[in-house]
């Protein structure tokens, strides 16, 4: 949402609202800021003699993971604060990685209760969310929630909407999508390789031939069906995804916004060929194509990152790793709604689920007890803004939950991590498409057909195992056969509605 339409809606919430805002009130959403103070955080008005006569609410809030060891503990703190803040309370119920997608898909249809959930983990929420399973919170978080209405920006909120209606809250985090090579520092210290000035496919080939030679017997791109290159289609092509299964996509640098297949486009040809080059090389795993599980070492990779990224990544891999941005910060209707909190359209409790998630994204207390748990006991202070995490009783996935931008930062990363990257975002670039969401209902069968079509053939495309000037020529076929073409015009059309043409 640009900045005239965000001021229009707030005319018209306001408009809407008069004589209302007092029972819409509570007291301040929060006392500490977000951590950029160039962009303060609003308070809501207080009214604390109602909240004193006010009972307590309790929401269910579905999110995704394994559940943490000591999670009644921190939950119990933090319901003392928030009961005490805004009179709410919360019951935490977490679904693990692999079911949570069908899981909640079925708990939102069945009309079981909840209040929120994490919803870029439901399957098919985008559907879900045209057929009004979840509440439209376009006029509900301007006037409950104020300070979270400021704090998240125009573009976020833009990119949350669907059938013209905003479903969700939006994580404020690496919102825009940054992609990074990954290397191994003693690899690229010991070789000499100069990894900050490597960009595109064609400048890697040099470091790959030259880990190549220190090391015959391994492969120095290890890839694997499913994903390839991470991000290949999006920052390897600067492609903006509106539909991955098949792929439907709008070029970054296109200002026409032309639907197109990624396929037929001879800058993607060009890197399908240049993967297969090296798979016959062999800087390629050859089994690539047929595994499902990549190595934990690798000596170079890509990944969607954030500044200082560096320490997180050596943590999880457990060798030191460099890295470089080679795309981005771009936004994209779908690296927003990589992350975001969904309201129950069946909730008794829309007004204290909207304020309890403006609550995480405002208060830093809250944000990094629900981030890291209960301080001294799961981590210690290193610095003002710095934690040392002291044990693995609890562990929660902070990205699903909101904003990074109160949260503190775990050591060895230094301490502006994340006032870095909400620089990095101000700097952001938008895809001509942003905002939009491709409602598949008139072309399901076809979507339906030419998803598997495509999954035949793109583990070995975009691997490199296969050439693709013979593959892709025989896939199109079968997609057309199938009923692409009436996906792309049906996506094309639908995109011009949106964009006024």
């Amino acid at each position: 949402m640009n900045k005239k339409m965000k001021a229009l809606t707030l005319l018209l919430v306001g408009i809407m609202s008069v004589g209302t805002m007092t029972a819409c009130s509570g007291e301040p959403a929060a006392e500490t800021p977000a951590a950029d103070d160039s962009k303060p955080v609003a308070e809501a008005p207080a009214d604390a003699a109602k909240e004193e006569n006010k009972e307590t609410v309790n929401l269910v809030w579905w999110t995704i993971g394994t559940e943490p060891k000591e999670l009644a503990a921190v939950v119990e703190e933090a319901n003392k604060y928030t009961a005490e803040k805004i009179g709410v309370t919360v019951d935490i119920k977490y679904a693990s990685w692999g079911e949570y997608g069908e899981k909640l898909s079925k708990i939102v249809q069945s009309g079981e209760s909840y209040d929120m959930a994490f919803g870029a983990g439901i399957n098919n929420y985008q559907d879900l969310a045209s057929k009004g399973y979840f509440a439209d919170l376009s006029e509900l978080v301007p006037t409950v929630a104020p300070a979270l209405w400021d704090f998240i920006p125009e573009e976020l909120w833009q990119g949350m909407t669907i059938s013209n209606k905003i479903i969700g809250v939006p994580a404020y985090k690496d919102s825009a999508q940054a992609q990074y090579w990954v290397w191994d520092k003693e690899l690229v210290e010991k070789l000499g390789i100069d990894y900050e000035n490597i960009n595109t496919l064609e400048e890697l080939e040099p470091a790959l031939k030259k880990i190549k030679e220190n090391d015959p017997s391994k492969y120095p791109l290890v890839l694997q069906g499913l994903e390839g290159i991470n991000g290949f289609m999006v920052t390897i092509n600067k492609m903006d995804e509106l539909l991955t299964k098949p792929y439907v996509s709008v070029s970054f640098d296109d200002p026409s916004a032309t639907v197109v297949s990624p396929w037929e486009q001879e800058g993607v040809m060009n890197n399908l060929r240049t993967l297969h080059k090296w798979f016959n090389e062999g800087l390629i795993n050859p089994d690539a194509a047929t595994l499902t599980e990549t190595p934990k070492y690798k000596a170079v990779s890509a990944a969607q990152g954030y500044p200082h990224a560096d320490a997180d990544w050596s943590r999880s891999s457990e060798y030191p790793v460099v890295s470089h941005k080679f795309f981005g910060p771009g936004y994209s209707t779908r690296t927003i709604q990589g992350s975001f909190i969904v309201v129950s359209e069946g909730s008794k409790h829309k007004e204290e689920a909207v304020k309890y998630i403006e609550l995480i994204n405002t208060d830093k207390y809250l944000r990094n007890l629900l981030a890291f748990g209960i301080e001294d006991q799961h981590y210690k202070k290193t610095g003002e803004n710095t934690i040392e995490v002291l044990n693995d009783g609890y562990g929660a996935p902070a990205y699903s939950q909101g904003t990074f931008f109160n949260m503190y930062v775990t050591d060895p990363a230094p301490a502006e991590k994340w006032t870095d990257l909400q620089k990095q975002l101000e700097e952001s670039f938008s895809s001509p498409a942003l905002g939009f969401t491709f409602n598949t209902e008139k072309v399901n069968n076809q979507v339906a057909a030419c998803a598997n079509i495509q999954a035949k053939y793109e583990p070995s495309l975009i691997t490199g195992s296969v050439n693709p000037d013979e593959v892709v020529p025989k896939m199109l076929e079968e997609l057309n056969k199938a009923g692409y073409q009436d996906i792309l015009a049906e996506a094309q059309a639908q995109l011009d509605a949106y964009l006024g043409k």
